[in-house]
């Protein structure tokens, strides 16, 4: 599939030995079974529960990272080190980063899920 800006499909296909099926299986439980909800992560950091925001966006960045979806795995990681407070960040800005870019790259992977 050509014209993919946040999902590299060739690095998730090797992640799961170019197994097709699986990565649909992967797509269907990611939308089916969300375990992170933007809704969720924007009560956290407005609640100010700063490790519970973490762990939901440490376990994002594992699913974006399996799913290929680069982009969002990247500002996932930058807002959990700034979570874990290893770098200086503004947390709303990495949030709304976060959010932004997993409303986008879901759209992106329905597309892909489409053509397998």
């Amino acid at each position: 599939m050509e014209n993919l800006k946040l999902v590299n499909l060739e690095e998730a296909m090797a992640r799961v030995d170019n197994d097709k099926e699986l990565y649909n299986d992967l797509l269907t439980m990611f939308f089916e079974d969300p375990q992170f909800k933007p809704e969720d992560l924007e009560k956290l950091v407005s609640e100010n529960k700063i490790q519970e925001a973490e762990k939901l966006v440490h376990l994002l960045k594992g699913i974006s990272g399996t799913l290929g979806a680069e982009r969002l795995f990247d500002a996932c990681q930058r807002l959990d080190d700034i979570l874990k407070g290893k770098t200086q960040g503004d947390i709303p800005a990495g949030k709304d980063e976060v959010n932004a870019l997993f409303a986008e790259t879901t759209e992106e992977l329905k597309k892909v899920q489409a053509t397998l």
